[in-house]
C-alpha cells in the first residue's frame, strides 16, 4: 500500500481493522504466553549452577544474566566529561530534573529541536472485552520442559511477526491525514481520535535540545547541572578509545544485582555475542592506537 493510499484511510479504520482481524488480540496473547512459559522455564532451571542452557532440538537457549543496578554521581560524571571535552557530544537534557527549575526550563525552549511523536492506543469497554476474550492463556498445565520449549519455538517467531505488523500499523497511523493534522496543533488542544474499540492519541516523545548551541549561548553551568549521559553516545566514545569504561565506573556504585532470565534463538544469541566480540576487539584496538 502506497503512502498516498494509507493517508486516505482513516486512522480509526486502520485501528478497527487491526482488532477485527484479530492481530492485536493475538499479539497480546502471544506476549502473555511467552512470559508465562519463560517463567516456568526459569523456575525449573534457576537452581542449576549453569547460567546457560541450550535446547538444540528447539533452536533455543536460556540465559541467566546478572544486571548491576547503579547509583550514579551524575554531577561528578558530567564535570569529568566536560573536562575531557566530551560533555556536549554525549548528553541529553534531563527533562524531568530541569522542569523543577522553571526559569531554566523556559530558557532552553528556544534550543528545542523539532518534536517527534508516537501513537498511543486506549480501549473502551467493547475493546477491552474483544481483547480479553482472546488474551486468555490456555488452561492446560504445561510443566514438561520439552513441551514448553516446543511451544516457545513456535511462539517466538510468531511474536516477531506480530510486532512487525503492529509497528507497521503505528507507522501507518502516523502517516494518516488525521494524525498529521494533530501534529500541527498544540498539545493542549489535541484531541484523541475515537474508533469503535476506543481511541488513538498522538503523544510527543521526550523533547530533545541542541546541546552544543546551549553551551555556546549559556555556558557549561546549566548543562553540568541538568544533563545526563546518553548511554548509546557514550558507548561510541568508549568503543573508539576516547574514554574507558573504568573512567565511567569511578562515578558509579553498585547498589543491587538483579538476575535476569531470557530465552532467545541460537541465531540471535550468536549475533549478540558476535556483536559484543567485535565491539570488544574494536575497543582494545582503539585504546592501543590512542
Amino acid at each position: 500500500m502506497s503512502k498516498k493510499q494509507i493517508k486516505n484511510i482513516s486512522a480509526a479504520k486502520l485501528m478497527e481493522s487491526f482488532i477485527e482481524n484479530g492481530q492485536y488480540q493475538m499479539l497480546k496473547k502471544t506476549e502473555k504466553d511467552i512470559k508465562s512459559l519463560t517463567a516456568k522455564v526459569r523456575e525449573q532451571l534457576e537452581k542449576s549452577e549453569s547460567k546457560r542452557h541450550e535446547f538444540t532440538n528447539y533452536n533455543l537457549v536460556g540465559r541467566f544474566t546478572a544486571k548491576k543496578i547503579y547509583e550514579v554521581d551524575l554531577l561528578g560524571l558530567n564535570e569529568y566529561l566536560y573536562n575531557l571535552g566530551l560533555l556536549t557530544q554525549v548528553v541529553d537534557i534531563d527533562e524531568k530534573r530541569i522542569k523543577e527549575n522553571v526559569l531554566y526550563h523556559d530558557l532552553i525552549q528556544e534550543f528545542k529541536l523539532p518534536d517527534t511523536y508516537y501513537v498511543k492506543t486506549s480501549f473502551n469497554k467493547l475493546g477491552k472485552e474483544a481483547i480479553k476474550g482472546n488474551e486468555q492463556l490456555n488452561n492446560e498445565l504445561v510443566e514438561d520442559l520439552n513441551d514448553i520449549m516446543s511451544k516457545l519455538k513456535y511462539l517466538k517467531p510468531q511474536l516477531n511477526s506480530l510486532n512487525f505488523q503492529y509497528d507497521g500499523l503505528k507507522k501507518e497511523l502516523l502517516n494518516s491525514n488525521e494524525i498529521k493534522e494533530l501534529m500541527s496543533i498544540s498539545k493542549e488542544k489535541r484531541k484523541s481520535i475515537a474508533h469503535k474499540f476506543g481511541s488513538i492519541s498522538l503523544v510527543s516523545n521526550t523533547p530533545k535540545y541542541d546541546i552544543p548551541y546551549i553551551y555556546d549561548c549559556l555556558g557549561e553551568g546549566l548543562l553540568i547541572d541538568y544533563v545526563k549521559p546518553n548511554s548509546a553516545l557514550l558507548d561510541t566514545f568508549i568503543t573508539n578509545g576516547t574514554i574507558t569504561q573504568k573512567e565511567i565506573d569511578q562515578f558509579r556504585v553498585v547498589k543491587d544485582i538483579r538476575l535476569d532470565f531470557s530465552i532467545m534463538t541460537l541465531e540471535d544469541e550468536s549475533k549478540m555475542l558476535g556483536m559484543l566480540n567485535r565491539k570488544q576487539k574494536a575497543t582494545i584496538a582503539n585504546r592501543i592506537l590512542a
